[in-house]
């Protein structure tokens, strides 16, 4: 009898160890990544205020970061993806000058930052570097008023154009987000609405370090 149970037991562990050899695990594929050191704008398109602009690249904190912005709009593509289910968009975010956050204004439009996916908003925020002004990240406008700088990773980085000479002129955000995705295409979408326009030496911003990566959950 015990070496009937035996054999039953070790029958059950050789199917377990099969399973288990044979089990599909998450599957990670980074489908685009740039640093802006050496691809440029690759994939990325950018219109401002005059249209299309194929130099928003330059150097920030020792770095080649893509920018600077002011009411313009970042387009990045990414084409012909593996199987996914879900898709995670990582970049850097500098913050440059006198953003003002919450600030009331007369058209009733902050200082916006908007993030879209395949065209659809799914991020819209405000940032400040004012110690007068609130901002509403890191949640959506206008469900917050939150203390300026908050969640910023680096207040201490010189600013870009107004500010230039201040060591508190630009403020650094890691921003990661990930959501159900299956198409095999995809368009990153950053843009803002600076006030007042036309302010591109008040305030500004620039991204670097942007990574995309397409998860297959099964």
């Amino acid at each position: 009898m015990h070496s009937l149970l035996r054999i039953l037991v070790l029958w059950v562990l050789a199917i377990t160890v099969a399973s288990s050899c044979t089990k599909k695990l998450t599957k990670a594929t980074v489908v685009y990544d740039n640093n802006f050191e050496r691809d440029g704008q690759s994939r990325v398109s950018i219109f401002d205020s005059t249209g299309w602009d194929p130099s928003k690249i330059f150097q920030f904190n020792n770095s080649t970061v893509l920018g600077p912005l002011n009411n313009g709009v970042v387009f990045i593509d990414v084409k012909s993806m593996p199987e996914h289910n879900v898709l995670e968009v990582a970049y850097d975010l500098y913050i440059h000058d006198n953003w003002e956050g919450n600030k009331p204004t007369t058209n009733g439009v902050p200082d916006l930052f908007v993030v879209r996916y395949d065209g659809v908003a799914k991020f819209m925020t405000t940032f400040s570097n004012n110690p007068l002004y609130k901002q509403a990240y890191p949640d959506w406008f206008s469900q917050a008023n939150n203390p300026p700088l908050s969640n910023s990773l680096d207040i201490n980085l010189p600013g870009r154009c107004s500010l230039l000479k201040s060591a508190h002129g630009s403020s650094y955000y890691r921003m990661v987000q990930s959501f159900a995705h299956t198409n095999t295409d995809f368009q990153l979408s950053l843009s803002d609405a600076l006030q007042p326009r036309g302010s591109s030496c008040e305030k500004s911003w620039s991204i670097d370090n942007v990574l995309i990566t397409a998860y297959k959950y099964y």
